[in-house]
């Protein structure tokens, strides 16, 4: 009796993991809104200032976008971008060289990616931080901003043109 019921739990577990027989994941147009944001980028601002580096790579069979950020001044950071199907959601985790981990979620709006989320500034306020990502002809425009009212006023944290690398890095 106890080695059918270890055999019944071994199965139960190994159930979950054997999706390969199932068919591609994460295909469907959900999981597929984000790849705009694919690419290596160079980073602009308004002016045509360059900014940094950010290279967006698709991982794990497509599921997943991992952002690689260099800003001219040594400052880097990592995201990891997926699509969540059993919330309908999109998530992005943020960590980067200044300490900062950002967790912010959301999906299309339009025809923009805005995650929103909650981050604790270093005084102990919570401040509200959005990402907008705009597709363009010649790339993506993205916007970060953060408040500090709960959404009524915004303050631009980032603004950047994201354009095609002119070097392979």
């Amino acid at each position: 009796m106890g080695f059918i019921v270890v055999a019944l739990l071994a199965t139960a577990l190994v159930v979950p993991t054997t999706r390969a027989a199932d068919g591609p994941r994460c295909t469907d147009a959900a999981h597929r809104a984000f790849d705009f944001f694919a690419g290596d980028w160079d980073a602009y601002d308004s002016a045509g200032k360059l900014l940094g580096h950010n290279r967006v790579e698709k991982a794990h069979d497509g599921c997943v976008l991992i952002e690689h950020w260099t800003g001219v001044e040594g400052e880097s950071g990592t995201s990891l971008n997926i699509y969540d199907a059993n919330r309908k959601v999109w998530n992005e985790t943020w960590a980067s060289s200044h300490g900062t981990l950002l967790t912010i979620e959301g999906g299309m709006r339009g025809k923009q990616m805005v995650m929103i989320g909650t981050h604790v500034d270093d005084d102990g306020r919570v401040a509200l931080h959005r990402n907008i990502w705009t597709p363009m002809a010649d790339g993506v425009h993205q916007v970060w901003d953060y408040s500090l009212d709960g959404g009524q006023t915004w303050v631009v944290n980032y603004d950047g043109y994201l354009r095609p690398a002119k070097a392979k890095r």
